[in-house]
């Protein structure tokens, strides 16, 4: 069973407008609202894929109780969220004037040096519980702890050993402590482009500029390292091995979640077994499928095996 933890879950309200008017009112059409959070955008990829999938994390208040019911009700998963006091965050995105996208999302709840405690408590019994295949960790959390994740990370790599894969897809300050400490290592990170540079605190001006960085004592250990660039792919180092990715230009109804949606895509390539390439290849296809969909984190089958034999893979070196 793959495990997905998501520290800081959403109600998301999704607005598509022909353009965004600042400082006057703008009257819209009702939001596309979905529940959201990294890694249950991923865990529902990964049901849809076919995979046995256990979500948790953490909720609170009225806003998490409407998107537990709304987990619920979608019958996909088994779901085991710890809930503390507080609320869960909303988070709402604009597509306007285009494929522009501008989004105003809360910090969400905040999670207290007790509450840390209580959640490795909750999370200690879910792996005694459950046979864990593949742990996907995602998204931010709301804390003053800027070593969670990396704590996070030890804790499972203790309880789980060595070879079950471990996916991260985290940013900032909680990234960067993941790579200084050499304790534990994920299996798979995706920064975008964006990411790595205020990683590595300069501009990537090209792909050659982002092989150099990738080769940085940084990402030792790492199994893979996925740069993705919206449309323009993706660039990927794998173990020794570099790999650029190109896509098939398509018609983007929604760009929120599609990095998500990669991820759980690869979550479920690691499952199955899958060589690297086609596992590179699937879960760039995920993540296209979820670009053509109003709700974070969907995909159609049917779209990925098609993508799939569009997305052209190119080994730079070995």
């Amino acid at each position: 069973m793959i495990l997905t933890i998501t520290m800081n879950p959403s109600m998301d309200y999704n607005y598509l407008v022909p353009s965004l008017k600042l400082d006057q009112v703008n009257r819209v059409d009702n939001p596309h609202t979905s529940i959201g959070g990294k890694g249950i955008n991923a865990g529902r990829v990964i049901a849809q894929s076919g995979e046995a999938v256990l979500l948790t994390g953490i909720l609170g208040g009225p806003v998490g109780k409407t998107i537990l019911d709304s987990l619920l009700a979608e019958e996909r998963y088994v779901l085991d969220f710890l809930t503390i006091d507080g609320n869960s965050r909303n988070a709402i995105t604009i597509m306007h004037d285009g494929n522009t996208h501008t989004e105003l999302v809360e910090k969400g709840l905040y999670l207290s040096e007790e509450n840390e405690q209580l959640f490795y408590q909750h999370l200690a019994a879910i792996i005694k519980q459950h046979p864990i295949t593949v742990v996907c960790i995602s998204g931010s959390v709301n804390s003053d702890n800027g070593h969670f994740h990396d704590q996070l990370l030890q804790f499972i790599r203790q309880s789980l050993g060595e070879q079950v894969p471990i996916l991260m897809d985290i940013a900032g300050e909680q990234l960067k402590n993941c790579l200084t400490q050499t304790n534990a290592r994920p299996s798979f990170i995706k920064p975008n482009q964006q990411e790595l540079e205020e990683l590595m605190g300069q501009k990537l001006h090209s792909s050659q500029d982002i092989f150099s960085v990738l080769e940085s004592t940084l990402f030792e250990g790492i199994d893979t390292v996925m740069v993705s660039q919206g449309g323009d792919g993706a660039i990927v180092k794998h173990q020794s091995t570099f790999f650029k990715i190109e896509i098939p230009k398509i018609a983007i109804v929604n760009t929120t979640g599609c990095g998500d949606s990669t991820v759980g895509g690869m979550a479920v390539a690691m499952n199955k077994q899958y060589p690297m390439e086609q596992a590179l290849t699937y879960s760039m296809a995920c993540g296209m499928s979820n670009a053509l969909s109003k709700t974070n984190g969907t995909i159609d089958p049917a779209q990925v095996a098609a993508f799939s034999e569009q997305i052209h893979l190119f080994k730079i070196k070995e």
